[in-house]
């Protein structure tokens, strides 16, 4: 593995109109936000935080999840698991499951809310390797948005790299929250 010194810089902002998982969008659960097209190539998380607008009538900082889970398996999340909702146990939403304990959860980011003295803050799993994709698990409080600003440090990785790395990030799956 060896850094290429580029980094990768993703903003951008979500509603509950862009929950792909669960399948009937609520006001909880998870969005895409980035696919990995290219091949050879990891990416290591190096800042989470919001991007708020300048004013408080659109300054955006809600909380959310970083996840490494992609479209395809948020997809297949809503369609294979009857009578339970597996993205609202994977965001901590639904059966008490602890984000924290998930592999595929790398990063949290927690806005400021002055009512409750709370500041913003972000903590990261700096030894997860993204090969494949992001997405971001929010909840949409009143129909605000969520705004995002991730930085993400790239290595060039050989082709055994590589598969180790999509092994390794396909097998962090927690209990019976595999993915498909």
């Amino acid at each position: 593995m060896k850094a290429t010194g580029r980094t990768l810089y993703l903003s951008g902002q979500v509603s509950d109109a862009d929950i792909v998982a669960p399948f009937n969008p609520g006001s909880r659960g998870l969005v895409p936000i980035w696919q990995n097209e290219r091949q050879g190539y990891g990416y290591v998380v190096r800042f989470v935080g919001a991007f708020p607008g300048p004013f408080p009538a659109n300054r955006y900082n809600r909380d959310y999840l970083l996840t490494t889970y992609g479209e395809r398996d948020l997809r297949t999340m809503a369609l294979t698991v009857p009578g339970q909702n597996m993205a609202l146990r994977i965001i901590g939403a639904q059966n008490g499951m602890p984000p924290a304990s998930n592999d595929r959860v790398i990063a949290s980011y927690s806005g400021d809310d002055p009512k409750d003295e709370r500041y913003n803050s972000g903590i990261i799993k700096h030894d997860a390797l993204v090969v494949q994709a992001l997405s971001l698990g929010v909840e949409i409080i009143e129909g605000k948005l969520v705004t995002y600003y991730i930085e993400m440090e790239e290595f060039e990785l050989s082709d055994d790299e590589r598969v180790l790395a999509l092994l390794s990030e396909s097998s962090q799956n927690v209990a019976n929250l595999t993915v498909v």
